[in-house]
């Protein structure tokens, strides 16, 4: 189930909105109030937006960051001072390394009664913007250099947390994390006090079906060299130590296994596709490499529509003929069936 509907994604709006400076001592925090009617909505929306796909999680029992949200839905009142604890905690758990930003919650709305919410940690910018008079005499244009800004690349917001709280208790999170993609660091999840909802091998699991499922669709289409022993090749390329999914960074992946394939090739669209139906899609993971083991079942197939099927260790012995042709071999036991294909 996705996060938001498509119908709720066209009526997302910003019901109300506040930010809170936060850095890497505890004077860099200053807390502010609210900013009512919400301003540049639309700007925004799209930030939003762009992460509506995510690692998804779940509230702890306990979660204070869960008191207070709902604390808010029933006192529309305390929204302000609400967020202030909220960023207060927040920068209680920020680590030095961290860079000075703001601390944003808004209060969202798709049409209904769902309390949802939007907690951002959203980095200062350092940006230089030019002015002109706008008339067609020449002129110098004037420099104006400015630290506390939002832009619109992903990278300024580190951390997100979309937030839609059950009725009778917990709520459902969509997470990013820039520090750490594949899952969400420590005093992140410290603070939402949160769990992961999918582990790592029930995704993995997922991935490799997803990539069997594409490779099936789209077998006909790729070079002979991936054709062939194309679910070999996704084993293979899963296997490798270290190896990780990132739906935002998945062209190495799809290289790896299908060849090389356009970006906004129909593979590329199968394996969204598959993935969203396998309910992956958006999630970043570490593989589970015990979850990708490769079947020691094998399947041989040859161009005259003779298939073979074997386990590992009794591979048929294959060998080159002087005609050019390929010649196999299988020594058994006994045969326990030959009968026309049912």
């Amino acid at each position: 189930m996705s996060f938001l509907t498509d119908a709720e994604r066209d009526a997302l709006e910003i019901r109300r909105m506040i930010f809170h400076v936060v850095g890497h001592d505890p004077e860099d925090l200053v807390l502010l109030d609210e900013i009512a009617p919400p301003q540049h909505a639309d700007f925004f929306i799209e930030r939003v937006k762009h992460v509506l796909r995510g690692n998804v999680f779940e509230f702890r029992d306990g979660s204070a960051t869960e008191d207070v949200l709902r604390a808010i839905t029933l006192d529309p009142l305390g929204f302000a001072d609400g967020t202030r604890t909220l960023a207060t905690a927040f920068q209680s758990r920020h680590v030095r390394a961290t860079s000075t930003g703001v601390f944003f919650v808004f209060e969202l709305s798709v049409g209904g009664d769902d309390a949802i919410f939007a907690l951002i940690k959203y980095d200062h910018d350092d940006v230089v913007r030019y002015m002109l008079r706008g008339d067609d005499v020449p002129e110098v244009p004037r420099l104006e250099r400015f630290r506390e800004s939002f832009v619109r690349k992903p990278e300024a917001m580190q951390k997100i947390a979309l937030v839609r709280l059950t009725e009778g208790g917990g709520g459902r999170l969509i997470v990013h994390d820039r520090s750490r993609r594949t899952h969400i660091s420590d005093y992140f999840e410290s603070f939402l006090h949160v769990r992961r909802v999918n582990d790592a091998a029930g995704l993995s699991g997922k991935l490799v079906d997803a990539l069997k499922r594409t490779f099936k669709a789209h077998r006909e289409e790729l070079s002979p060299e991936f054709r062939r022993g194309g679910v070999e090749r996704i084993y293979e390329v899963l296997n490798q130590e270290g190896r990780s999914f990132d739906p935002e960074d998945c062209q190495p992946l799809v290289a790896a296994v299908f060849g090389d394939v356009a970006p906004d090739s129909a593979v590329h669209r199968t394996l969204a596709n598959n993935l969203k139906k396998l309910g992956v899609a958006g999630e970043a993971f570490d593989l589970d490499l015990a979850s990708v083991q490769r079947p020691r079942r094998r399947r041989l197939e040859t161009e005259e529509g003779t298939q073979v099927t074997y386990h590992e260790d009794f591979r048929p012995t294959i060998s080159d003929r002087p005609d050019g042709r390929k010649q196999i071999v299988i020594v058994t036991s006994r045969i326990t069936q030959d009968d026309v294909e049912a």
